[in-house]
């Protein structure tokens, strides 16, 4: 099996017949032992259209592999035996290579555990010596497949786990080129790229060490678009500080870990039982206690897999605890007929009914003569009913309490409605954090009653966090994780979580119902109207949550087509297929991801003709509103609108996706995405590296479907988003977006272009360029914009005037803006102004006023989502601080920066920020550390584009001469080396660490 399919008997290779044959054989020997029905087989054989001769062939088959072994030996009919509807291969005449690798295996990590490190390599070596090839090689059946691949990640699995005890055993440089190998075979599994850096650290090779983490960085972000995980992460630090910790691995060996038995068909979950701990529901118990104390009906509703039935279940038993009036649950999910609810109840409570009485006489009698508290569970498909029984059963029981689950109320007088909402998620991704919220615990409980072992840990607990966010706190969902956990790590699990409804595998040995995710929402869907389900799947296009004006301009169509989305929006909500998001106004609505993914399967049912006319006007809504917000954000508009349109970043995205498709998914509309990229040029600012991403995606199909001048605004947002990452790339793409606005009549875009453009050439140094470009387009703006777009161009020629050491120039110009602006209340640009206005006297030779100038630029600056633009001013800040003699403060503000920066990548401020830190240490007399970080700024500098213009070259001459007038050449020259060998990422380290 561990290879081509082969058999033998005494040494003898037994000839097996070829074709279907083999696949059957192959699925028994997968469930090795156990029995294998012939619709099983069949499904295997030829998938969902067997011929109708499939059985006879299956016989015919089991023949021909019962002759070919009988030929080797007399009894090797007996190999496979009729069992159960079915076949098996008989486990006590067959042994397979998957059971004694398995077994190995086992042995290997038992005695991994006991720390018998040598023993437990030799087993694992077996073991992985057993392989001759990929599994079931030649075979290409479709559950073959699947199986191929999860044995293939065992295969890896135990490889890595004998590498690591092989490098626990001391250093091995023989192991480097098989590491290696693994990782060029599987370059995106962050395990291998571990144990790499770990051999060559261990072989006393460090530098190559750090390489491979920025290998596997460049990996990742490529093809994922993820950075490496925090054990990768915290692997590089280790590395980076030559932790001592990592050459003495002697005592820290894998722990044990048992694996599935391959050859056993997937047993049933092990389901939560109804005596199983709750997590993360205590105030919703004690809230549920004290209302059936008082009340007689309460409702509890929730979306589906939410927990109404085990909360329910768990309140009942604690009251009826107190008072001992409980009573068997009813459950209704497989009552279709409401004509039959009555009886369920009578049926559930073990109350006899007589031929000639009435079932509702029985039930009524029987509950009027005691207290009792009745669980009424799955009441939404008879919603009728069940609120006609429960009305009737009040009235004429008066020691009767009822206590119901159901996606919408029963609407029933004194009804008391509380909804169950999913668990608390982690705050972090810190293991005790992780630990304290209701999906976390819950997580690790359901884990570990699949894998005994698993724990949550620092390695695991960013794992387990995923999973509860991706899953949004749903017990079922969760639940149903943890039953992959059998078979794959957690790691590998939360990897895998894109596709929520495929990997939340149904379950079996529970009511349909709950058997998958998908079942419970198929559930809830077989409600709805034939309008509500139209609704319901046209909301799908949202990504993330939505208004209700969004929902009637996307949803709603227009002309003939035009639908009543508000109604229906209420509907959804009441039968818990939508969720209001809390604390939000306008209200917000949401379709859970699981659920989102379902209504999105139903958009799709019949082809682009029905889905491509939503997702266009989705797109366009989005287009409209970041034009919208844009134009206000750069007349120092609502704030507030800007931070309403963050909560849609979910929307903007999946509109560009559409619009721009990728790969092989075609664009939906290109000039649409590249308008859409445009309009959110102000958003990627905090967000540069996905901005980019999009850019790109736009300006590759542009180049194919539109002309040249349907790029500028793409062209525009390239060159705002590059501004603190590349200046020279902003450069070019600021000037190619004024060069095409420019031949398209584009007034408007083609001086705001050029304005931003004079900001970049002066901070590459280029003043002259930028003056002359300031000097152009200033009477332009002046006659052809508004005030507030006069005021901001002359913040524009001030930065100009500045850099080039005109400062009395520079501050008439920014006296002029900021009356505009303090009269016009536009709190951006009139921030923007007091930054400049404190550099002006920053380098005027003014530090108090500086300070007090940057103080008020960080007031108006406050509440705003523009990262760049902070961290910016928080540096000039520091470096006022620092001028003014508040050196600690000043060191904490700078600090602010530099992680800022690191987080976030924003390369160009963390010139000024290093140069500013610099500065610190030459003043705190650490010459050395300043000259280490001055040289580390240079390639820093030819990196970003960030060179120094005139005004700021006296300052940066005076601290080069101090440190020469300070260091001695030979140290200073090391110290030059040792900066300029650093990249980025740690030179950035290294200066928040002398802070």
């Amino acid at each position: 099996m561990l290879g081509p399919m082969e058999a033998e008997t005494d040494g003898r290779t037994v000839d097996l017949p070829g074709g279907r044959a083999r696949v059957l054989l192959a699925v028994l020997a997968v469930h090795h032992g156990r029995a294998v029905t012939v619709e099983r087989l069949t499904g295997a054989l030829w998938g969902t259209e067997p011929p109708a001769t499939a059985r006879a062939q299956v016989q015919a088959m089991v023949s021909a592999l019962r002759r070919a072994a009988a030929r080797h030996d007399p009894a090797g009919t007996g190999v496979i035996r009729t069992a159960e509807a079915g076949y098996l291969l008989c486990a006590d005449a067959v042994r397979t290579d998957l059971a004694r690798f398995e077994r190995l295996v086992q042995e290997g990590r038992t005695a991994a555990a006991r720390q018998r490190n040598a023993e437990a390599v030799d087993g694992l070596r077996a073991a992985l010596a057993l392989w001759r090839g990929p599994a079931f090689d030649g075979l290409t059946a479709e559950p073959l497949r699947a199986e191929a691949e999860r044995l293939e990640e065992d295969r890896l699995t135990v490889l890595e786990e004998c590498l690591d005890l092989e490098l626990a055993l001391g250093p091995r440089p023989d192991l480097v080129a098989v590491v290696r190998a693994v990782v060029r075979a599987h370059p995106l599994r962050e395990s291998a790229y571990r144990l790499l850096m770990l051999a060559l650290h261990r072989s006393g090779r460090p530098a190559e060490a750090l390489t491979v983490f920025q290998e596997a960085r460049c990996a990742l972000s490529a093809e994922l678009g993820v950075e490496p995980g925090a054990a990768l992460q915290e692997l590089h630090r280790a590395v980076l500080t030559e932790d001592p910790a990592l050459l003495l691995p002697r005592d820290r060996v894998p722990g044990p870990r048992t694996l599935p038995d391959p050859a056993a068909p997937p047993d049933p979950v092990r389901a939560a039982p109804p005596w199983a701990p709750l997590f993360g529901r205590d105030a919703e118990l004690a809230d549920l206690r004290a209302l059936l104390d008082t009340g007689r009906l309460v409702t509890l509703v929730g979306p589906p897999g939410v927990g109404k039935t085990r909360l329910a279940l768990a309140a009942a038993d604690a009251a009826s605890a107190l008072r001992g009036d409980g009573a068997p649950p009813v459950e209704l999910d497989a009552v279709a007929d409401p004509e039959l609810v009555p009886a369920a109840v009578a049926a559930a409570l073990g109350l006899p009914a007589g031929p000639g009485r009435p079932i509702l006489d029985a039930v009524t009698a029987g509950l009027a003569a005691r207290d009792t508290l009745l669980v009424l569970d799955n009441c939404e498909h008879l919603l009728e009913a069940c609120a006609a029984l429960v009305d009737h059963l009040l009235a004429r029981c008066r020691g009767l309490r009822i206590l119901a689950t159901s996606r919408e109320p029963l609407a029933v007088p004194g009804e008391t409605v509380r909804p169950v909402v999913p668990l608390d998620l982690p705050a972090t991704d810190r293991a005790e954090d992780v630990l304290r919220s209701g999906a976390g615990r819950m997580l690790a409980d359901r884990a570990a009653a699949q894998v005994p072992a698993f724990a949550v840990t620092a390695h695991t607990a960013p794992s387990v966090a995923r999973i509860c966010r991706a899953t949004e706190g749903l017990p079922l969902a969760l639940e149903l994780v943890a039953a992959q956990l059998r078979t794959l790590t957690v790691t590998e699990v939360a990897a895998r979580l894109d596709r929520q409804l495929e990997l939340l595998a149904r379950r079996r040995a529970r009511p349909a119902r709950h058997a998958s995710l998908r079942s419970a929402i198929e559930w809830s869907h077989r409600l709805l109207t034939a309008e509500e389900r139209e609704v319901f799947a046209r909301l799908s296009v949202f990504a993330g949550g939505f208004t209700a004006e969004a929902a009637q301009a996307v949803v709603g169509g227009t002309g003939p087509t035009v639908r009543r989305v508000g109604p229906a929006l209420r509907d959804l909500v009441d039968r818990s297929l939508l969720v209001t998001e809390p604390g939000t106004d306008p209200a917000r609505y949401r379709l859970p991801s699981a659920v989102r993914e379902f209504a999105a399967e139903q958009l799709s049912l019949t082809g682009p003709d029905r889905s491509g006319p939503v997702l266009r006007r989705h797109a366009d809504h989005y287009r409209e509103l970041s034009a919208l917000v844009g134009e206000r954000a750069a007349d120092g508009g609502d704030l507030a609108l800007r931070a309403a349109l963050r909560l849609d970043l979910a929307n903007l995205r999946a509109g560009l996706d559409w619009s721009l498709g990728s790969g092989d998914r075609p664009a939906g509309d290109p000039v649409l995405g590249a308008d859409l990229v445009g309009a959110t040029a102000w958003l990627w600012g905090a967000l540069p590296r996905e901005g980019l991403h999009w850019v790109g995606r736009a300006l590759a199909r542009l180049e194919r479907t539109a002309p040249p001048e349907a790029s500028r605004h793409v062209r525009y947002a390239a060159g705002m988003i590059s501004f603190g990452i590349d200046l020279n790339a902003s450069g070019d793409q600021l000037a190619e977006a004024a060069r095409l606005a420019e031949s398209c009549g584009d007034v408007r875009l083609q001086l705001e272009a050029l304005a931003q453009l004079a900001v970049v050439r002066c901070l590459q140094g280029r003043t002259a360029e930028a003056v002359a470009i300031t000097d152009g387009v200033l009477p332009a703006v002046l006659e052809h914009g508004s005030e507030v777009a006069a005021a901001r161009m002359r913040t524009a020629t001030a930065i100009a005037q500045l850099g080039a050491g005109r400062l009395d120039l520079a501050a008439d110009h920014l006296a002029l803006a900021e009356e505009v602006l303090t009269a016009a209340g536009a709190r951006t640009p009139l921030a923007a102004s007091h930054w400049v206005r404190a550099e002006v006297a920053y380098y005027g030779g003014d530090p108090a006023g500086a300070l007090l100038l940057s103080e008020a630029s960080l007031r108006h600056t406050s509440g705003t989502d523009d990262l760049f633009a902070l961290v910016c001013r928080r540096s000039h800040h520091a470096r006022s601080l620092h001028a003014s003699g508040a050196r600690q403060e000043a060191a904490r503000w700078l600090a602010v920066v530099l992680r800022d920066c690191l987080e976030a990548g924003l390369w160009m401020p963390a010139v000024d920020a290093l140069v500013a830190a610099a500065r610190r240490e030459a003043d705190a007399a650490r010459p050395d550390r300043a000259a280490l970080l001055l040289a580390g700024v240079q390639p820093l500098r030819d990196r970003t584009g960030r060179h120094p213009a005139p005004v700021e070259l006296p300052l940066l001459h005076a601290l080069d001469q101090h440190l020469r007038d300070a260091l001695p050449a030979a140290p200073r020259a090391e110290a030059a080396r040792a900066g300029a060998a650093m990249d980025t990422e740690d030179l950035i380290r290294y200066a928040l660490a002398t802070l």
